[in-house]
């Protein structure tokens, strides 16, 4: 787009760019109010972080426009800033390059700046909405995904198999001419992908363009990074085979392209350089995205509050958090009704956390209080981390690692190291009659019809597919026990199983057969003898699935998991804490 086809005009203390025949519509739209946006009637936050907020904003004379308003903050934004271009300056101009190469994106409509000094202190991006659009995955699960539709169904399948295909030639399709028109995106992810349309005819655009760079020559190791980061993000969506088929047509559309794709898929070995990479990607993620529940975030904070370090999540109220520790330990020490757990090391209580606005409803949460210890716990605090951080860290790497767990909401502590005083770790509160022992004796302790014999059979083989999975994610819980499991209420396919406990969770390291014994083991002896011998072999066949090995040796682990056993207090028909 030529230059001339350009305006530029100063509005709520941004100089502002636009293009000519929409400047007068945005100037009113946004510019001139750009500071009343947030909260304004019709505006939906579509998201906010430490970076940016975007917003989803209604156009006086119809329409909609998407408004981006970068954060500035820290020397090390201003050092940035002084030297390179804001990021609503990136997107403006790399968003117009690829609309004029005909790279389908959010079109930019106008940015601003203030700079004061040279120093950038403010920073909006206006572009036009992309309607109806969804995420690529988000899309994906929507529309050509399995579910009820699918369920048995071969030919809903094939036809979903077969949306899926043609969607990935044309996202393999684009990637390619992005590339061969020199641009790299370098944050090239399902999340920077929004699909329109109808699962036939899916419309495809390329978002958030602030990491994009323009080599005159994009490399065969940038074109290879943004391919294999997009494929990462779409581990959950799409099959190895799929995988392979986006870099086949990447390789082949437009002709070829002298690429390591290209080389590999001639030398046969795609999938062996391709699906290691992809795991250690994953295996970064999911380590980096535990560390940051300890420090601020997009999604948690740190604060001070009640004379406590706060880490929390950032929908929640700090003090609000703090002011939940005083009751708790005035019903433990009245021994009320609502004390859950009152031992030498911890102590549970079920309180009441205010609602963050008001009018809004309270919120029934778990608070677990780890005591102090005595000069030994307290020297062990030196060199380990203590229990309290390790079980908020744990809880939020099983949320990240796609398990479900009671989630953690906040962890409160006084001192550090040494003189670490007594922790609280808040939790979401999976409420009564639904811990998953208690679920068996109270459903399944009678005689059961048909109807509680699938109940329970669904039961045993999602907890043993809970179980598989924890195991070949390389997750080892030390006390996993039935009174650790809860039956999550409302979910819509079949039992869904929830973690409550995360006090001995250890992740990404092989589960070895020893500790897998152990947690079959300690379910098996938790759970009560209206499990019968059946449910339990039928578990364990369950539990072996896909490994065939495993099963070929079932007689081996049953004498393992009953000598085991014999080393336990087993469960009859009363339930144990």
């Amino acid at each position: 787009m030529p230059a001339e086809a350009t305006v530029t005009f100063d509005a709520s203390g941004l100089r502002w760019t636009a293009e000519a025949a929409t400047a007068e519509a945005v100037r009113a739209g946004i510019a001139g109010r750009l500071g009343e946006i947030d909260g304004a009637p019709g505006v939906a936050v579509l998201k906010r972080n430490l970076v940016r907020a975007v917003f989803r904003v209604p156009m006086p004379g119809g329409g909609r426009v998407i408004v981006k308003r970068y954060r500035v903050s820290g020397a090390q934004d201003v050092v940035k800033y002084a030297v390179k271009d804001s990021r609503a300056k990136t997107e403006w101009d790399v968003g117009r390059a690829l609309d004029a190469a005909g790279i389908p994106t959010s079109v930019p409509l106008a940015f601003g700046e203030r700079r004061a000094g040279g120093v950038l202190r403010d920073a909006a991006l206006v572009t036009r909405e992309i309607p109806d659009a969804l995420h690529l995955n988000a899309f994906v699960e929507k529309h050509m995904l399995g579910g009820a539709a699918a369920e048995g169904d071969r030919a809903e399948a094939d036809r979903r198999a077969a949306l899926r295909g043609a969607l990935y030639d044309a996202l393999a399709r684009l990637v390619r001419r992005m590339h061969d028109a020199g641009f790299v995106h370098n944050d090239f992810h399902g999340g920077n992908l929004l699909v329109n349309g109808p699962p036939d005819a899916p419309s495809l655009h390329v978002i958030d363009l602030h990491s994009v760079t323009r080599p005159a020559r994009p490399s065969e190791s940038a074109r290879w990074f943004d391919l294999v980061k997009l494929l990462h993000s779409m581990l959950t969506c799409s099959t190895e085979e799929e995988r392979r088929r986006i870099c086949e047509t990447y390789a082949t559309a437009g002709g070829p392209s002298g690429t390591r794709v290209e080389r590999l898929l001639a030398e046969g070995a795609l999938s062996a350089a391709l699906e290691p990479e992809l795991a250690r990607m994953e295996l970064r993620r999911v380590r980096s995205r535990t560390d940051r529940s300890l420090a601020r975030s997009s999604k948690f904070d740190v604060t001070a509050a009640e004379g406590m370090r706060v880490h929390h999540l950032r929908t929640l109220d700090a003090r609000a958090l703090a002011g939940l520790v005083a009751p708790h330990l005035r019903d433990v020490a009245a021994k009320a009704r609502n004390v859950l757990k009152d031992g030498s090391r911890s102590a549970l209580t079920r309180q009441s956390l205010p609602p963050p606005e008001e009018g809004g409803a309270p919120r029934s949460v778990i608070v677990k209080q780890y005591r102090r210890g005595g000069a030994m716990d307290r020297a062990k605090n030196l060199v380990r981390t203590p229990r309290a951080v390790a079980a908020w860290v744990a809880g939020n790497g099983l949320l990240v690692r796609g398990f479900d767990a009671a989630e953690p909401l906040a962890l409160l502590v006084r001192g550090r190291g040494a003189a670490l005083g007594d922790a609280f770790l808040v939790m979401e509160d999976l409420g009564d009659g639904t811990r998953s022992d208690l679920v068996v004796l109270a459903r399944h302790a009678s005689a059961p019809d048909a109807a509680r014999r699938a109940e329970k059979r669904a039961l045993v083989e999602a907890a043993a597919s809970l179980v598989r999975r924890l195991h070949d994610a390389g997750v080892y819980h030390g006390d996993l026990k039935a009174v650790n499991l809860f039956l999550r209420r409302g979910a819509a396919a079949g039992p869904r199983l929830v973690l409550a406990d995360y006090d001995r969770v250890e992740f990404d390291r092989r589960v070895p057969f020893r500790r897998r014994v152990k947690n079959l083991a300690q379910l098996s002896a938790s759970v009560p003898v209206c499990i019968s011998l059946a449910d339990r072999l039928r578990f364990f066949r369950a539990y072996a699935a896909g490994r065939p090995e495993v099963a070929a040796g079932w007689k081996e682990w049953f004498r393992r998991v009953a000598a085991e056993c014999r080393r336990k207090i087993v469960v009859r028909m009363d339930p144990i804490e």
